[in-house]
């Protein structure tokens, strides 16, 4: 440096050039006010010649450096700093002197008299006389050692942080302005991403479930701002990761200076797994409460604290506890004496009693007992009372008891014991019941196995025969034009009466509801009978989805030989019952034989309900069986019929039911995959094909199904339709069957188990169908 700052001497400095003197011309009243202010200044100032010897210190710079004036006058500039630091001093006083800059700023360390390191904040600037020529530099010095041991604290401090968090099993996360600077591996691996690098620099609410992403937009607003109430210490939140799923999460949010800027730490602990545990158990006694309610079953609890006087020791009861005596959960004290005041009065020493000996023996005991409500009713009680003891003392530690409400079990008794004197008569009926039910079954199962309508009127005529040996009759059908009923099947000795008749001849298709003639004429005979020759006859039309098909005939004829009234095996009306049934079913049966019929002439959609018709998913189930074949997956069949859908038509009538079933073919439109096939497989009956679907997937999509139509609000004509239900039955390829005809019917008597097993359930195809419908089969 010197033999840069010699080049630029003047010779008649003789290698030297000094400061101005206070006493130079021009000078001295500047150097009266710039003296002092050097001198006194709070930093270390200096003037430095051009040649790097120090020409004035003041008393600051002396104290930073350990020197005294002398001492440092006596140096070069160049002693004081380190060594490591001497190698960029000639530079910028080189790049200064050749007029590149006249200040620079920068950071030194200077060695102290002492030995020790000083830092120092360096300002240095070149002084010029009036000709522009360079006569000294201004050194301004700030020792800035605190703060640089400051910051060499917060950088460890910084380090043994990140090494901290980084072993941390808790995710760990610090966001600056709502954005992640920094995430640990548990933090990666809890928000799904393989590496920090995936997070860091995206927005924490870009993590947080849209549910609470509000709430922690205020809570970040809050702690960035130090404003508003005091944030709770933790908080749960749920995150979603980068792969979508759902945590759980405790939250825990600590200021923090990170990088020397203000930032907040965010700890996240994973709570998914307690929460589910939380859920299990909310679950579980709400289940418990629930089965209680339901059998009007309490428990209740109570510790023996006091053996001498049990009436003091607190109980604890359950909900249905104080429903049973008749109070609102929790609005009485529970105590053995509440639990006795509640008994009637003269069962209360018997169950103290009972309280009491099941205490002394260690022993459940039970006991029946009766109770006064507040409205002053009684209920029969039965409690049961245990004993817990200790282990290792055997001493009794609590009661575990239960109420029960019997009341209605009690009445049941004896009622049942009057019907059981009642059923001694009616054993025979029902015997009778029980043989027309097996008679009705194996007709509608020979109808549906019918594929005609002659087929169908050989079955009607020989069930009914079976099922009414005593009446003649003639089964009476619509024709095509709906101008003429038509004779299509009879039975019977001698039935009489017109084979083809109008339909305004019948009073039964006139008004639609049954029609009985006797010959007592109490009413109206039919045209198409011959009143004269007959005791009574019986007209019942058969209806199926509001239109009338025909009508069911029986009659008593009149014959000489019989000219009484014949003794029957039931009453009148029981006959009009078991004829409405099987009217019912035989007008159900003719039209789904004439839905099948058109439905083989229709082409792929249904017209009604806008699904595949049945003749379309039968030539698909065929193709789709043969592609699960091949790539050896599952395909299954699930089969389904609205429960008591004729009922539904006979109260809302034809046009709601077609609403309906519209509905459920949307329904289930909507529910679809692109490679299911939904049809309308006849009447109120449908059929999804199900390709690469297990049997457990398709009995939860079964009952997902069947839940949702059970949501469905159907209205037709300002009213609201009501609930709905189906029946169903799922089978699966090739477990259930190798060929389409197997799986239908395999589903199909799923279906019908379904049907039996009381409705509105979904069952699968099982060996135990299996044998049902093997025995209904050969019946």
């Amino acid at each position: 440096m010197k033999a840069t700052i010699s080049e630029r001497k003047s010779p008649s400095e003789g290698g030297r050039k000094k400061a101005p003197t206070a006493s130079s011309p021009g000078t001295r009243s500047e150097s009266q006010l710039v003296d002092p202010a050097f001198d006194q200044s709070g930093i270390g100032m200096a003037l430095v010649g051009l040649d790097g010897d120090w020409i004035r210190v003041n008393p600051a710079l002396c104290r930073i450096l350990g020197y005294s004036e002398k001492e440092l006058l006596a140096t070069n500039f160049q002693d004081i700093p380190r060594p490591d630091d001497l190698g960029t001093d000639p530079n910028f006083i080189s790049r200064m002197l050749r007029g590149e800059s006249r200040f620079c700023e920068m950071e030194r360390r200077y060695v102290h008299k002492a030995g020790h390191v000083v830092h120092v904040a360096l300002s240095v600037s070149l002084i010029y006389d009036k000709t522009a020529q360079p006569i000294f530099f201004l050194f301004q010095i700030q020792d800035i050692t605190e703060r640089r041991h400051a910051e060499e604290k917060m950088r460890h401090s910084e380090e043994s942080y990140r090494r901290l968090v980084e072993l941390s099993p808790d995710a760990v996360l610090v966001q600056r302005k709502g954005a992640i600077i920094f995430a640990n591996d548990a933090c990666t691996a809890l928000l799904g991403a393989s590496s920090p690098a995936e997070i860091v620099g995206r927005p924490v609410l870009d993590f947080v479930h849209p549910d609470d992403r509000e709430a922690v937009r205020e809570r970040m607003q809050t702690i960035r701002h130090g404003t508003g109430a005091a944030r709770p210490p933790r908080t749960e939140r749920r995150y979603v990761g980068l792969d979508g799923r759902e945590v759980h999460v405790e939250v825990v949010v600590n200021p923090l200076i990170y990088q020397s800027e203000p930032a907040t730490e965010v700890i996240l602990r994973d709570i998914s797994k307690r929460k589910q545990a939380e859920l299990k158990l909310r679950r579980s006694e709400a289940n418990l409460a629930a089965a209680q309610r339901f059998a009007h079953l309490g428990s209740f609890e109570q510790d023996l604290a006091d053996l001498d006087e049990l009436e003091k020791n607190p109980q604890r009861w359950s909900d249905e506890v104080f429903r049973i005596f008749g109070y609102e959960p929790g609005r009485i004290d529970t105590s053995a004496a509440a639990l006795l005041r509640a008994a009637h009065s003269d069962d209360r020493d018997r169950l103290r009693s009972v309280m009491v000996t099941a205490i002394r023996d260690g022993k459940s005991h039970s006991l029946d007992y009766r109770i006064v409500r507040p409205d002053h009713t009684e209920r029969i009680i039965r409690g049961q009372f245990d004993v817990v003891h200790d282990e290792k003392t055997g001493k009794p530690l609590r009661v575990l008891g239960t109420v029960q409400d019997i009341t209605e079990s009690k009445l049941a008794e004896a009622r049942l014991q009057q019907a059981n004197q009642e059923l001694a008569g009616r054993v025979q009926e029902l015997q009778q019941r029980s043989k027309e039910i097996t008679l009705l079954s194996e007709m509608g199962n020979w109808l549906q196995s019918c594929q005609t309508a002659d087929e169908a009127f050989a079955v009607i005529g020989r069930s009914v025969q079976q099922l009414l040996p005593e009446r003649v009759g003639a089964l009476y059908i619509l024709s095509a034009s709906r101008n003429v009923v038509e004779t299509v099947a009879a039975w019977g000795e001698s039935a009489c009466g017109e084979r083809v008749f109008a339909p305004d001849d019948c009073w039964a298709l006139r008004r639609g509801q049954p029609h009985r003639f006797k010959h007592d004429g109490s009413t109206n005979s039919c045209r198409h009978t011959d009143p004269a020759s007959l005791l009574e006859s019986l007209c019942m039309p058969l209806m199926a989805q509001g239109e009338a098909l025909g009508i069911l005939h029986l009659q008593v004829p009149r014959i000489e030989a019989r000219p009484q009234e014949p003794t029957l095996r039931y009453s009148a009306e029981a006959e009009e019952r078991l004829t409405a049934v099987l009217a019912e079913q035989i007008a159900l049966a003719l039209a789904n034989l004439k839905l099948r019929e058109s439905l083989r002439n229709q082409s792929i959609r249904d017209t009604l309900t806008g699904l595949f018709n049945r003749r379309y998913m039968e030539e698909s189930l065929e193709r789709e069986m043969s592609r699960a074949h091949r790539n050896q997956k599952y395909l299954a069949v699930i089969m389904m019929d609205i429960d008591r859908f004729k009922h539904f038509n006979d109260t809302f009538g034809h046009q709601a039911g077609d609403t309906l079933l519209r509905a459920l073919g949307d329904c289930l439109k909507k529910r679809t995959r692109g490679q299911d096939i939904a049809c309308r497989y006849g009447g109120e009956e449908f059929a999804l094909v199900l390709s690469d679907t297990s049997l457990d997937a398709a009995l939860q999509r079964a009952e997902i199904l069947r839940e949702e139509v059970k949501q469905l609000d159907v209205q037709y004509a300002g009213q609201v339709l009501g609930t709905v239900s189906l029946s169903m039955g799922v089978a699966v390829f090739p477990d259930d069957g190798l060929t389409a005809t197997e799986i239908l019917r395999a589903a199909d008597q799923a279906l019908y188990q379904a049907k039996h097993e009381g409705r509105d359930r979904v069952c699968a195809w099982s060996s135990q169908a299996r044998k049902e419908a093997h025995t209904r089969e050969t019946e």
